[in-house]
C-alpha cells in the first residue's frame, strides 16, 4: 500500500453503511474528500440526515452533498427495506442532528466539480446503487475521463442475487444508472455478493470495536442487532455479512482480496433485470473480487477502528 488515496464515499445509510463509514474513518491511507448520498436503504431524506448523524457521532469533517431522489429514468421507488434497516434507515434509533448540514450543491454537481479539481486522482467509493455517478455521466460524459477509479458494493457474478435470484439490491434498485456506469470506460472494482457474504461480523465483534462506556458503542450495538436480527429471522444465521465495508476494505487494502479482469454489463429487461454480467478477459478495465481473506479483514477492521477510537 503506498500513499494516501482521495476517496468520495457515495452511500445510502442504512447500517452496513454507517459500519463502513466508521472503518473508512479509521483507514490513514484513505482521505475522505467528500460523502454524496443516494436513496436506497431509506428515503433521500433520511440517507441524508442519517449521514450527517453519523459524521458528528464519529468525528467526520468531510462535507456530505444530497444525492438523487428517484432513479437515473426519473423512477421513484415505491417502497424501501424497512425490514432490514428501520424505516428511518439506521434501525430506527433517535437520529439527532445537532449542527452539520448537507451542502448547497448536489451530489451530481459536487462530483462534477471535484473531478475537475483532482483530475485523476479520485477514487469512487459506492456503496449504494449508482445513480449519482450515471447521472455525473450523463451530464458530463467527459467526467469518465478525470476519475480514477470506481469500487462499488453491488452485483453478483457467481452467485445468487439477494433481491432476486439474479439481482443484488444496489443494482436492482437502479440497473439503468449501473449501465451507464459499466459502459463509461471508468475502472471498476466490483465487491459484489461473492464476497461479501463470505465475511460475517458477530455482536460481540461489534461491541469489541469501542470501549464499554464509549457512546458509540450503544450506538453500534443497537443499529446491528436489528441488522442482526434481519439475518437469523431470515437466514436462522448467527452473524450477518459484512456487505458495504468489504468496498472500503478493498480500497484500503486489496491485498486481502483476489480478482478477475474482464468486462461487467448489465441487463436490464425480462426476469434477469438487474442481473450483472462479468465476461474475463485479460484486457477488460473491470475487475471483480471472487475471494477474500475473511480474517485478515476482520482484524484490519477491528486494528484500524479500536485504534483510532481509542
Amino acid at each position: 500500500m503506498s500513499g494516501s488515496r482521495k476517496v468520495v464515499l457515495d452511500t445510502d445509510p442504512g447500517i452496513d453503511d454507517a459500519m463502513a463509514l466508521l472503518y473508512l474513518h479509521a483507514c490513514g491511507n484513505l482521505e475522505l474528500l467528500g460523502i454524496t448520498t443516494i436513496l436506497g436503504n431509506a428515503s433521500i431524506e433520511n440517507c441524508t440526515n442519517n449521514a450527517l448523524f453519523l459524521c458528528e457521532q464519529f468525528g467526520i469533517t468531510a462535507p456530505v452533498y444530497r444525492g438523487a431522489d428517484r432513479g437515473v429514468t426519473g423512477e421513484q421507488p415505491e417502497d424501501y427495506p424497512d425490514f432490514v434497516h428501520g424505516i428511518n434507515g439506521l434501525a430506527d434509533i433517535q437520529v439527532t442532528v445537532a449542527g452539520k448540514s448537507a451542502e448547497d450543491q448536489d451530489a451530481c454537481t459536487y462530483l462534477l466539480e471535484s473531478s475537475n479539481a483532482n483530475p485523476g486522482e479520485i477514487t469512487i467509493i459506492a456503496v449504494g446503487r449508482l445513480t449519482n455517478i450515471a447521472m455525473a455521466l450523463n451530464k458530463d460524459p467527459t467526467f469518465a475521463n478525470r476519475v480514477k477509479e470506481i469500487i462499488f458494493m453491488g452485483g453478483a457474478a457467481t452467485c445468487e442475487g439477494n433481491v432476486t435470484a439474479w439481482a443484488e439490491a444496489n443494482i436492482i434498485g437502479d440497473p439503468e444508472a449501473a449501465s451507464i456506469v459499466f459502459n463509461s470506460n471508468i475502472p471498476l472494482v466490483m465487491v459484489g455478493l461473492d464476497v461479501t457474504l463470505q465475511t460475517r461480523m458477530s455482536q460481540p465483534f461489534v461491541n469489541s470495536l469501542m470501549p464499554d462506556l464509549s457512546p458509540l458503542q450503544n450506538l453500534l450495538r443497537s443499529i446491528n442487532s436489528v441488522y442482526a436480527n434481519f439475518y437469523k429471522t431470515s437466514q436462522n444465521w448467527d452473524e450477518f455479512p459484512v456487505h458495504d465495508s468489504s468496498a472500503i476494505a478493498y480500497a484500503h487494502n486489496p491485498d486481502m482480496f483476489s480478482t478477475e479482469h474482464g468486462r461487467l454489463s448489465c441487463i436490464l429487461d425480462g426476469e434477469q433485470r438487474g442481473r450483472t454480467v462479468f465476461v474475463p478477459s485479460r484486457s477488460g478495465n473491470h475487475q471483480v473480487c471472487l475471494s477474500v481473506d475473511s480474517t485478515a479483514m476482520l482484524d484490519d477492521y477491528l486494528n484500524n477502528v479500536t485504534s483510532a477510537y481509542r
